[in-house]
């Protein structure tokens, strides 16, 4: 990606990656490169047939008649809307009405979004949506499951909370400042816990890996 940037090298990419075992077709192995940027919209028809060849050649199929299920790209708390997740729905087909769980979120399906923005009644798999009608928002990265109903969902949350719960409390005890300076001068503690607070979990998860 970002082959638009001034000193691209692709090569140099290609050759890192053979270090790991990633050889391109070009020079004899089996990984698709597709030299692409987003920015300038290059390349990415391209990628877009690379990928639906290697779909077919292995055969990579979504069965759209079980119970929906899908992971959480991202999510945020929208002033108008409340708790939005955008979802890509990896099996089964989800539908407005539909009760399910997020991570330690419960929700009932009450608006399915389009990438287009369009409105959508039901999303099968490979299908990204946004997802509106969460009791909370949830983390990226979390697996939405449908459940039978709303009680069940929200029972399922409520045990995955209390989880949460008892784990953090076990883990972490509370500490003054004055606490944490008097350890840090004496040598006893090297690190200091920091609360990182964003608007959207993709942007905490950045955070915390720069940080």
């Amino acid at each position: 990606n970002k082959m638009d940037k001034p000193g691209a090298n692709p090569d140099r990419v290609k050759q890192s990656l053979a270090e790991h075992g990633l050889q391109p077709e070009a020079w004899g192995g089996q990984t698709i490169f597709v030299e692409v940027s987003a920015k300038q919209n290059k390349g990415l028809d391209q990628l877009l047939d690379m990928l639906l060849l290697q779909a077919e050649i292995m055969e990579l199929k979504g069965d759209s008649t079980c119970s929906a299920r899908g992971v959480v790209l991202e999510a945020k708390l929208d002033k108008g809307r409340g708790p939005v997740a955008t979802v890509l729905i990896q099996a089964g087909t989800l539908r407005i009405g539909d009760s399910f769980v997020v991570g330690s979120v419960s929700g009932r399906v009450r608006g399915l979004t389009s990438d287009k923005g369009e409105r959508l009644k039901e999303a099968g798999p490979s299908i990204p949506i946004e997802v509106i009608g969460l009791l909370g928002v949830p983390e990226a990265g979390d697996q939405l499951v449908v459940v039978k109903d709303e009680r069940a969902a929200r029972e399922i949350a409520q045990a995955r909370q209390q989880k949460q719960k008892d784990v953090g409390l076990a883990s972490t005890s509370r500490r003054t400042l004055e606490e944490l300076y008097a350890e840090s001068k004496d040598g006893e503690i090297k690190e200091l816990p920091l609360l990182i607070k964003a608007d959207v979990q993709g942007s905490v998860g950045a955070l915390g890996d720069a940080l």
